[in-house]
């Protein structure tokens, strides 16, 4: 039974992964309009357990960097040009990723608010509770605060965010425990 969850851990990991690559990674004619600077800037990320957050952190080191030399408009990865890591197992199993990619950005202007939402969904577990409602309560409550580590404090908001799953599960003794998984979201100002 492990083996087989342990798979299906590693098959998700692997499509999560694919998922993220930036839309016009995927098909070189298809995207958005961009422009593109000439320079490929690479920047190595943190050590992390899972090749999934090597990645992230891979990608947050690069969007600083950009962001430094060129500008906040740069730093989307999705307009990034010819993405690639290179990762490399370090001590104790730990994962770190090499980010290469050249920096572009929308050359379509949006105008007024819009969602910014990130790529992972990410879960929390509620306390159990005799009444339902407050067990999806604590669920929503441990989900935003792992969305703070992961994200900031503007991405907490249950609802701003997309792909909301909730599950509730009865107990034998009558009370309640729930599990949430969304993908969090802000809301972002465009002139």
């Amino acid at each position: 039974m492990f083996g087989k969850f342990s798979a299906l851990v590693t098959l998700g990991i692997a499509v999560a992964t694919m998922a993220v690559q930036p839309l016009h990674a995927q098909k070189a004619d298809s995207g958005p309009k961009r422009e593109c600077k000439t320079q490929v800037v690479e920047r190595t990320g943190g050590s992390a357990r899972t090749m999934v957050f090597a990645h992230k952190k891979a990608r947050d080191a690069w969007r600083q960097k950009v962001g430094r030399k060129y500008g906040r408009e740069w730093t989307s990865w999705l307009f990034a040009k010819n993405p690639e890591y290179r990762c490399r197992k370090v001590k104790k199993g730990r994962k770190v990723c090499k980010i290469l990619a050249t920096p572009c950005k929308s050359l379509v202007l949006v105008h007024g608010p819009h969602k910014n939402c990130s790529f992972y969904k990410i879960q929390g577990t509620g306390t159990k509770s005799k009444l339902k409602e407050w067990a999806k309560h604590t669920a929503r409550k441990a989900w935003a605060k792992r969305v703070r580590g992961f994200y900031g404090k503007k991405y907490d908001t249950w609802l701003l965010s997309n792909n909301k799953e909730t599950n509730c599960k009865n107990l034998k003794d009558g009370s309640y425990k729930c599990n949430v998984i969304a993908q969090p979201c802000r809301f972002v100002l465009a002139n």
